[in-house]
């Protein structure tokens, strides 16, 4: 079998969509199987085991903008191109990882291929909040783009409940949805060294997060330091993600800059899977992972987080209270309630039983998630397609 990805965004752009069809990629490609990797832009990855072919970009936005702004169709001279690039492929399934307007420009082309069309949502790309101005769709042009292309697809995957209620709304029938979880190489982390037994009277917090300040929830982590620090917890909060550094810039985080660790995108260029492996010991070095997200698709970080046997306090959001179990693996606490954030912090500073007890549930329940796992997911459903 031959698989073609088709990826809206993709590295050196650090996010979820790219480092799960990378992973999904390479671990079909050790499986057996034939995959290539469509992307729009060059890329700084190293680390694998697939083939990428590089669609010109301008190429693409020249007709792209002909087609939907002058009302011009002239893609059938884009066939020729794209006729030339694909030669001698032979591909089997077209899967579209993260689909923004040019994507959904390439899912019309293809289709005269008549191969099946597989497609996964991750977020932006079918998500709605107005209130934090966060989706695509609030555009409506590529509202329209994505409505219209809809029955161009054979098959979705959605990576989690929130994201299939999504799709359902759109008219999608239930019949060609399946819940297609993103994964974790769990195998990874348990290879990984230890968790050093560390001392609880400094309570070390985690965050992965890019700089999207709204989204990510990182306007919040001022707030929950400042009761942290006013009540005399002892505490270092490591703040991983690329521009995270953007922080600093808060006047109350510039003054209290000893109770924070900032660390640019961890990279993995040479590791076959993500999260890198020195990243999974940062993840072990924490007592506690802190989700601030507003909203996310999913929350891949909760589930590496949860892989290395560190339970995590999330807001009842969107990618959050589908992963963590309140009072099991972790806490849901009202959203934006940055006292409640600091209470249950506070909570297992000074109940290490029940620290303990979160801790020992992370693994069970992520089970459900290896890569492993879902990759034999996605090849049955490949198959039946």
């Amino acid at each position: 079998m031959r698989i073609a990805f088709f990826c809206g965004v993709f590295f050196p752009l650090p996010g979820g969509a790219q480092i799960q069809t990378h992973n999904l990629a390479n671990k079909l490609v050790k499986k057996g199987y034939k995959v290539d990797v469509i992307i729009l832009n060059e890329t700084n990855i190293k680390n694998n085991l697939y083939n990428i072919i590089v669609i010109n970009k301008i190429f693409i936005s020249i007709f792209f903008y002909i087609k939907h702004f002058l009302f011009i169709d002239l893609t059938f001279i884009f066939k020729i191109y794209l006729d030339k690039l694909f030669k001698n492929k032979d591909y089997d399934i077209f899967h579209f990882q993260f689909l923004n307007p040019k994507m959904f420009f390439l899912l019309e082309l293809v289709k005269h291929y008549k191969k099946k069309i597989v497609a996964t949502f991750h977020g932006a790309d079918i998500q709605i909040d107005k209130e934090i101005n966060y989706g695509y769709r609030l555009n409506k042009k590529y509202d329209n783009i994505l409505k219209k292309n809809l029955k161009n697809i054979d098959f979705f995957f959605a990576i989690s409940k929130n994201i299939e209620n999504d799709l359902l709304d759109l008219g999608i029938n239930k019949n060609k949805i399946s819940i297609i979880p993103n994964s974790v190489a769990i195998q990874k982390f348990l290879e990984s060294r230890n968790k050093v037994d560390l001392n609880m009277d400094q309570i070390k917090l985690l965050t992965i997060a890019r700089f999207a300040e709204k989204k990510k929830g990182l306007d919040l982590i001022p707030k929950i330091a400042e009761i942290l620090i006013l009540k005399k917890i002892s505490f270092k909060w490591i703040i991983v993600g690329k521009n995270s550094k953007n922080l600093i810039y808060n006047q109350f985080i510039k003054k209290n800059l000893r109770y924070f660790d900032f660390i640019e995108n961890v990279q993995n260029l040479n590791e076959e899977f993500y999260p890198s492996t020195k990243l999974i010991e940062i993840f072990k070095k924490s007592d506690l992972y802190i989700n601030t997200a507003r909203i996310e698709s999913f929350g891949v970080t909760i589930i590496e987080s949860l892989s290395a046997e560190v339970p995590v306090i999330t807001f009842n959001t969107k990618g959050g209270n589908e992963l963590i179990k309140d009072n099991f693996n972790g806490k849901i606490i009202p959203n934006n309630s940055v006292e409640e954030m600091v209470r249950q912090i506070i909570d297992y500073q000074n109940d290490y039983q029940m620290y303990l007890k979160h801790k020992r549930n992370t693994l069970s329940s992520v089970k459900n998630f290896d890569l492993d796992l879902i990759s034999k997911r996605t090849i049955d459903i490949y198959k039946n397609l």
